[in-house]
């Protein structure tokens, strides 16, 4: 009697199905989510309930927030824009800023898209800053530190990736030296990332948020007084246009912190020349 051959066994399905593997499967899902009307009006609604239940409180009623130059968002393109400002609080000043765009100016919410760069780990630390990723928040891995403690690691390829795609769709808000350490020189690789997708570039200077602040990273403080201070776009064509060599790079960097130094410190040199 003839054996039978057993049916060839099928393969093993992926946990979500498909071709794709669980964590594929699951990336694409949320990229899916993100982009759809749905995640739309979440953002929609936070931002609301950020504008009526703290922004707009806390920065006119109980503290002072002066912004200057902030009739140049009127004139600036609707996507790749970057602006690049310095760094004294985890969220205060990104608040603020989107308060600037979206309550001061009143700009459409989805025109600009405006969004703000943070570490992985900030943007992971309790459930609120979970809610501040959903309006807007761009994760990127930190080379130089995790939770505090000094690394070495491979740079985050997915988060650049994220970044880039948020520039070339919107408006990106990054803090360019990527602690909110005073005078911590601007990372390198802020130069490479202007490079690569060659945006509008809008020095930010912030000041006064750090006293706003009640415990660590808590705010809480009353009847203080603070500045955004919103300066003309850099002339990076010559950048843009040459190689990136250590040389430009550096000369990038260079122009950066000048133009987010204070007021009375900016050197009034051609485009970059910044308001006092």
């Amino acid at each position: 009697m003839a054996t039978q051959t057993p049916p060839p066994e099928r393969p093993r399905p992926h946990l979500l199905g498909g071709l794709l593997s669980e964590q594929s499967a699951a990336r694409a899902f949320v990229s899916r989510w993100l982009a759809s009307p749905t995640s739309l009006w979440v953002r929609r609604g936070i931002i609301a309930a950020f504008a009526v239940g703290f922004s707009v409180p806390y920065f006119r009623l109980f503290n002072q927030v002066q912004v200057e130059g902030d009739e140049l968002l009127e004139q600036l393109p609707r996507t790749n824009v970057v602006f690049l400002a310095n760094h004294q609080t985890y969220f205060l000043e990104a608040i603020a800023f989107f308060d600037v765009v979206y309550v001061r100016r009143a700009l459409p919410l989805e025109d600009p898209m405006l969004r703000f760069s943070a570490a992985s780990e900030t943007l992971r630390m309790n459930p609120v800053t979970w809610i501040m990723a959903l309006a807007g928040g761009v994760s990127v891995k930190r080379r130089y530190r995790d939770r505090g403690r000094a690394v070495n690691r491979p740079p985050d390829l997915d988060g650049i990736a994220r970044i880039t795609q948020a520039i070339r769709r919107g408006w990106l808000l990054h803090f360019p030296t990527g602690t909110t350490k005073h005078r911590a020189p601007v990372r390198p690789g802020v130069a490479r990332l202007l490079h690569d997708t060659r945006p509008v570039v809008v020095p930010v200077r912030v000041d006064g948020f750090r006293p706003m602040l009640l415990l660590r990273q808590l705010p809480g403080r009353f009847f203080r007084r603070c500045r955004v201070r919103i300066r003309p776009p850099l002339d990076l064509a010559a950048f843009y246009e040459g190689p990136l060599t250590d040389e430009a790079v550096q000369e990038v960097i260079r122009r950066i912190e000048e133009a987010l130094k204070p007021a009375g410190e900016v050197a009034a040199t051609g485009a970059d020349q910044a308001p006092a």
